[in-house]
């Protein structure tokens, strides 16, 4: 059980360590971080109590495998996760007088993401074992991660740049909320037809890898451009 627990929180704790040290101003205190993880863990629990209480529609409603998806991706996934943790990040982080950088936006948004992403990748990898557990590790954490980032930058901009602040928060939520659901839904039909349309599979598998290099790109970059080493 211990190995499957390190299993699952050691690439949280990797992406934490690379957001924390490319901090080079100001280094954020730890109970600020920590209070910014737990913000992450609530937003999962959040999420849960969300889909379970409102109870979406079934997905077996839907006879084309490729509105199963994207109801999959975007309304069961992308959408109320990434609200739960812009709740969580909106209500620890806004007005706390240690968010007083740009970078400041990234990092604890950050660890919202990896917050989350540590309590659903404990789930997911004690129900699939070590298999499970590098694929997310290279994947599916990251991914968060990754989405995490792009909140933060504009969850930023719209804290020093007041006079957009409605804007930039809606950005905040909405890039997002689209990165996760064009991830998930790939993944998805893809597996859906997998069995039925092979070619077709591939191509979207070879399609998601090149998103996710770009996406990988594009967020480290604004870690660096933002006040990272």
């Amino acid at each position: 059980m211990s190995i499957i627990l390190l299993a699952s929180l050691a690439p949280v704790f990797v992406l934490l360590c690379y957001i924390y040290i490319h901090d080079k101003y100001q280094k954020e205190p730890l109970p600020m971080l920590l209070k910014a993880l737990a913000g992450g863990v609530l937003a999962a629990i959040l999420d849960v109590a969300l889909l379970t209480i409102f109870r979406f529609a079934e997905i077996e409603q839907f006879s084309d495998g490729l509105y199963q998806a994207l109801y999959k991706a975007f309304c069961q996934a992308a959408i109320p996760e990434e609200i739960c943790k812009f709740f969580f990040l909106y209500l620890f982080i806004w007005k706390s007088r240690y968010f007083d950088e740009y970078y400041d936006g990234i990092e604890y948004a950050a660890c919202v993401g990896l917050g989350f992403a540590g309590l659903e990748n404990i789930l997911y990898v004690f129900q699939g074992g070590m298999g499970v557990a590098i694929s997310r590790a290279i994947f599916a954490v990251p991914a968060h991660f990754f989405f995490a980032i792009f909140m933060g930058y504009f969850f930023a901009f719209a804290k020093f740049r007041p006079w957009k602040k409605r804007y930039y928060l809606s950005w905040a939520l909405i890039v997002p909320i689209l990165l996760h659901g064009i991830y998930d839904f790939v993944l998805m039909y893809s597996d859906i037809i997998n069995t039925t349309n092979t070619s077709l599979a591939l191509l979207l598998n070879g399609g998601f890898l090149l998103f996710f290099i770009f996406v990988w790109r594009i967020a480290t970059r604004r870690v660096k451009t933002m006040g990272g080493k």
